[in-house]
């Protein structure tokens, strides 16, 4: 019967179990072993008999022993400067104290076990089932009675208990590049427990993601990289391979890709005698690297202005064009032509202008002395014209000057990257950094020994050791719990394409990681539950009372992670590398709020956007347009025949659309959106299907994938049906005819988005100063209300501009009266808010703010808005009146917004 009283130790062994007796006498201890009746004789300070101090119950424990969790422990005795782990079934081990942590099981609580028991549950009802009859998800998710404290898992159940910050290395490394988003990613990566990257199309995650690695690896930390499938984790592979560091790898997960691995082990280690380091020579490595990093931060940030430059003049090419309709229907030249201003002065003096018009009064000294000291002679003058003169005319001036502040400003940048050296200095840094870490991993693997075979049962029965020589386990998000030891912990998770990744399947991830890297993008496609799925699922959610961050058939893992973590770092990998700028710029303006920075180059090449609309008629049936069809044969695909691209792809909503295609057309790339998600082509042909393109078609998220999978040329082929136009399909082609600067008839212009902005600005800043403070007041918090609706993802393809003169909306007065027209056609008259789509900066809704006198029933002020009602009834423009002593602002703004979109003004 095991003695739980003493511990015996002889030569600082645990031989408690196989003494049978033992006798201390004159400094010698006599030991009689059972099974024989022989004695042995040690000195007695070989010998050591230690008495149980306390008994300590593991329930709600963890007992990790040299980083690695003991399962199934009984009873811990407590012996002084050692522990002795009784275990189930098992023989008992004796381990120092300071091998030993006793960490908290965070499925003890009561509350975070209730939340992993909604997954368990969850994962029992719509997890797939094997062949066998077996559920797998819920299999793992009945074996995972212990949790640590510190693992991912603990904070996520726990929404109170914020991830912990980490100490970033001193030395970051880049050993496969980087830009200045990519940068901060990584940075926040190794400085929070837990970090978001958003990571639209082009972006480089991959790229982000490795330089993560590689800081982890030369940490001495260990990494697991999982996805919902294969393929994205193989692309960080073959990345670490080219660089000669897949020997850091470890492909597993399924049972295949573990019996592949076993199968192609070598033995040996890559010869790294090249790698090898002195330590002088590692010091003056991480000197020059971390002076190069800090180097580049500023010309990285110069790096970026030239593409937002190059991104503002690809929008001011059409926006001037447009505005040159107008000024030549409107415009005349003044007399007095102002010279030598800055665009912010042209805007200053336009609104200074403007200001004074409104009064209708003389300048006097002071004011004359004022604009003379502010502006210069020539702008002083135009005080003594009329109003329809100047203000065209001054608006005009801005594109005149913006274009050639933008174009002297990327010239000046430019030279200082030559002067720098960019280029060079970008690919010295990333030599630099992978010759640090080649000489880092040189001195942290015996690359002179052979290297140790593994077994299949050493997956298991030696993950520490496992991990160790394979510091990088690739898998999937399903069987990365299993896929060493259940018990066994990462140092880090990096889950890529984490918005199609089920929160079932997720949180069980959340449990093996002390620190994860979560990678997605919400505006690409989603995880998708079948109706039986979805039903199944939210019988399981009406059973608990747990946070909406938790609901599995609302949340990716993505999704789930933002709301349930607002706080952590999340950095929006900014840089776009992949798609012409007027391809993606549509993806950017509608669904990622501008905040995109093209890197790629516009050089004036043609038919980079074309639209076909099919004549009316219906012409699909089920899920296939043979009319479609026939335009791509006929049309299409000649045009980009003569184009010569080198690879091309058609893309649809169906597959019986992509069936039919492929049999017609012969051997051409034809896939659904699903199925071309992380590819691209130089030229893409999209094909939309449906006559009256419904929910499925019309998913923004297949809209966006579809659209940035083509590199150099984007074809859209759809319908002509007047009920398309309030869908995105709709926004895609009002994207593509203001870009080509098409004739559209319409009897109002284009927003002049780009002159409004720097005149908002102007506007508030003069407001302020000069303490106008209950118009200010009004606007400003309107304003505010405004930005807020238009930060919702439904409504991010939504801009605003403020107090806009009706003489740039109106294109056809011939509905007005005369009255109407002159009153439109006087740029003194203003609208105070104007929401228009990003795509064609078409008007969609106009906002008013009535002060409660000043717009009192009878008054001359009531009159005027009488007018202006009319005039964008006109016009075909919804105008949305809120009076300052309303109420209920927001819903009313966000309620116009969605009437306008689906009306399709």
């Amino acid at each position: 019967m095991e003695d739980t009283r003493h511990l015996i130790l002889i030569n600082g062994q645990d031989k408690t179990d196989s003494v049978a007796s033992y006798r201390f006498q004159d400094g010698i201890c006599e030991v009689v072993f059972t099974g024989s009746p022989k004695p042995y004789h040690y000195r007695g300070g070989k010998v050591q008999v230690l008495a149980v101090q306390r008994r300590i119950d593991p329930a709600g424990q963890i007992i990790v022993v040299n980083g690695a969790a003991i399962p199934q422990v009984e009873e811990i005795l407590d012996f002084g400067p050692f522990y002795r782990l009784r275990l189930n079934g098992r023989k008992s081990l004796t381990y120092p104290k300071a091998q030993v942590e006793l960490q908290k099981n965070c499925l003890a609580d009561v509350e975070q076990k209730e939340i992993f028991d909604y997954f368990k549950e969850t994962a029992a009802t719509v997890s797939l089932v094997s062949e066998n009859g077996q559920n797998i998800l819920q299999m793992q998710y009945e074996r995972c009675k212990d949790v640590l404290d510190t693992t991912v898992l603990s904070c996520y159940l726990d929404l109170q208990k914020p991830p912990a910050e980490r100490t970033p290395p001193e030395v970051v490394i880049y050993p496969f590049g980087l830009n200045q988003s990519q940068k901060t990613a990584v940075e926040s990566a190794l400085s929070s427990q837990v970090s978001i990257i958003q990571g639209p199309p082009g972006t480089g995650k991959t790229q982000t993601i490795l330089n993560i690695i590689a800081n982890v690896v030369r940490a001495g930390q260990t990494v697991a990289v999982v996805s919902n499938n294969n393929s994205a984790t193989l692309n960080v592979a073959e990345k670490l391979e080219k660089k000669g560091l897949s020997f850091l790898t470890a492909f597993l997960g399924s049972r295949a890709n573990k019996d592949r691995f076993l199968e192609g082990q070598t033995g040996r280690y890559p010869d790294m005698a090249e790698w090898v380091l002195e330590p002088e020579e590692q010091a003056a490595l991480d000197q020059e690297v971390t002076a190069l990093s800090k180097e580049l931060s500023e010309m990285l940030s110069a790096k970026n202005r030239i593409a937002a430059i190059e991104q503002e003049l690809l929008e001011l090419t059409p926006e001037q064009h447009y505005f040159g309709e107008y000024y030549a229907t409107y415009g005349q030249t003044p007399l007095e032509q102002v010279q030598g201003l800055s665009s912010q002065k042209i805007l200053s003096l336009w609104l200074e202008y403007e200001q004074h018009a409104e009064r209708e009064s003389r300048l006097g000294l002071l004011q004359k002395l004022s604009i003379l000291f502010r502006f210069n002679r020539s702008a002083l003058k135009v005080f003594l014209q009329r109003p329809e003169l100047v203000i065209p005319y001054l608006q005009r001036q801005f594109y005149v000057v913006r274009r050639q502040e933008l174009t002297q400003e990327r010239a000046r940048l430019g030279r200082k990257l030559a002067d720098y050296a960019f280029d060079a200095k970008m690919e010295e840094l990333t030599e630099k950094s992978l010759r640090l870490f080649q000489g880092e991993v040189s001195g942290a693997f015996p690359w002179r020994e052979a290297r140790r075979r593994f077994e299949l049962r050493d997956f298991r029965g030696h993950s520490g050791d496992f991990n160790r020589e394979y510091p990088v386990i690739l898998s999937t998000t399903y069987s990365i719990r299993g896929t060493l030891s259940f018990e066994h912990v990462y140092d880090y998770l990096i889950v890529d394409e984490a918005s199609q990744v089920d929160l079932a399947t997720g949180v069980l991830a959340f449990s093996c990681a002390k620190n994860i890297v979560i990678v997605g993008d919400l505006q690409q496609l989603p995880n998708v539950l079948d109706g039986q799925n979805l039903r199944d699922s939210e019988g399981v959610w009406t059973h608990y009372d747990l946070p909406e961050a938790y609901h599995f058939s609302v949340h990716s893992l993505l999704s789930s992670a933002l709301a349930a973590w607002p706080y952590v770092p999340t950095i929006l990998l900014r840089e776009h590398y992949r798609c012409h700028p007027k391809i993606i710029n549509f993806c950017n303006q509608k669904f990622y709020g501008g905040k995109l920075i093209v890197m790629t180059k516009d050089s004036g090449e043609p038919d980079v956007l074309t639209m076909y609309h099919t004549a009316p008629g219906n012409h699909a049936r089920g899920h296939l347009n043979q009319r479609q069809i026939d335009v791509i044969r006929q049309e299409v695909l000649p045009r980009l025949a003569e184009r010569g691209y080198e690879s091309s792809g058609i893309i649809t909503p169906y597959k019986d659309q992509a069936a039919a295609i492929h049999a017609q057309l012969g051997d051409l790339e034809v896939a659904t959106v699903h199925k071309f998600q992380g590819r691209e082509k130089d030229a893409i042909v999209l094909t939309s299907v449906d006559n009256v393109i419904g929910e499925f078609v019309d998913d923004p998220r297949m809209l966006n994938v579809a659209v940035s999978r083509a590199v150099k040329s984007l074809t859209v082929v759809t319908s002509q049906d007047p009920r398309n136009d309030g869908t995105n399909y709709g926004d895609l082609a009002r994207y593509i005819q203001y870009n080509n600067c098409a004739v559209v008839e319409s009897a109002v212009y284009s927003v002049f988005d780009l002159l409004y902005q720097g005149y908002a600005q102007q506007r508030r800043e003069f407001l302020q100063k000069h303490r106008r403070i209950s118009e200010y007041d009004s606007e400003n918090l309107l304003y505010t209300v405004i930005e807020g609706v238009l930060q919702e993802i439904e409504f991010t393809s939504v801009a605003c501009a403020v107090h806009v003169a009706l003489v740039n909306l109106v294109k056809d007065y011939s509905g007005l009266t005369k009255d109407e027209a002159d009153y439109a056609r006087n740029p003194l008259t203003h609208v105070d808010f104007l929401l228009f789509r990003r795509m064609d900066k078409s008007p969609l809704l106009a906002v008013e703010v009535d002060g409660t006198a000043f717009h009192a029933a009878g008054s001359r002020q009531a009159g005027r808005d009488q007018k202006k009602d009319r005039i964008f009834g006109v016009c075909g423009i919804p105008l949305l009146r809120l009076r300052t002593d309303g109420s209920g602002e927001k819903a009313k703004i966000e309620q116009g917004l969605r009437s306008a979109l689906s009306a399709g003004h």
